[in-house]
């Protein structure tokens, strides 16, 4: 089983301090909503993130956006062998259903998280497809139990997707998680790398957190055979 957590998501709405100024207090007339309750993105309040401390880490739901599509209704997902969660810069963790189909349009991602850091839980009543869970990050490492702990990050141990996928188990019933940071800028906490054992670099260059996900999951896709698997069945 693979469990894939995206790490400080930079999904939050748009802060107080910010919500009166006019760029923002525009975007809210235009969605006929709160300032507050819009969901704070560089594209339509990028001036007014100035004012905000460590703005060059907020204000990107797009990542966040582009890496779910990357990892959901995989093969991977279908065989029920991925689970995936989102760490958000506040400290919360959410939990999304692997069977869940996500908006394509970025327009209507925006409105469905919205509604999920509003109400908890998505949708507000019956099952919840993505929902807010009350854990740490830590203890979610530590309740999940993982045979390996790997972290995606510039400056780890150098590593290609090819040594990656040999390392990783054959076996499906062994947890292993991998994190993979989905904001723009900076770096994350050492309170956040220290949960993890293996910290792996995998290119030269920086690598989007989509692009990541998308090389994690074929390396593990490979290594257990799921693909080979679900054309046996045929």
């Amino acid at each position: 089983m693979l469990h894939i957590i995206l790490l400080d998501c930079a999904l939050e709405f748009v802060p107080s301090e910010i919500s009166s100024m006019k760029q923002v207090q525009k975007h809210a007339f235009r969605r006929g909503k709160k300032p507050t309750e819009l969901l704070l993105d560089q594209t339509h309040h990028g001036r007014a993130m100035t004012k905000l401390s460590e703005s060059e880490r907020r204000g990107r739901p797009d990542i966040t956006f582009l890496s779910l599509m990357s990892i959901l209704e995989t093969p991977l997902c279908k065989e029920g062998l991925l689970n995936v969660f989102l760490h958000l810069q506040d400290g919360r963790i959410i939990e999304v259903r692997s069977d869940v189909r996500l908006p394509r349009n970025y327009e209507r991602f925006v409105g469905l998280m919205e509604q999920l850091l509003l109400t908890g839980r998505v949708p507000p009543k019956g099952d919840a497809l993505l929902h807010v869970i009350d854990k740490s990050l830590g203890d979610l490492v530590k309740d999940l139990n993982a045979e390996q702990t790997i972290l995606a990050i510039e400056g780890g141990q150098k590593t290609t997707i090819h040594d990656l996928t040999e390392s990783l188990p054959t076996d499906t019933s062994v947890p292993i998680i991998v994190g993979v940071g989905a904001f723009p800028h900076g770096d994350l906490p050492d309170s956040t790398t220290s949960l993890f054992e293996h910290k792996l670099e995998f290119d030269k260059d920086v690598m989007m957190a989509w692009h990541v996900c998308a090389e994690l999951l074929w390396a593990y896709s490979s290594r257990v055979g799921v693909v080979k698997t679900r054309y046996s069945v045929i």
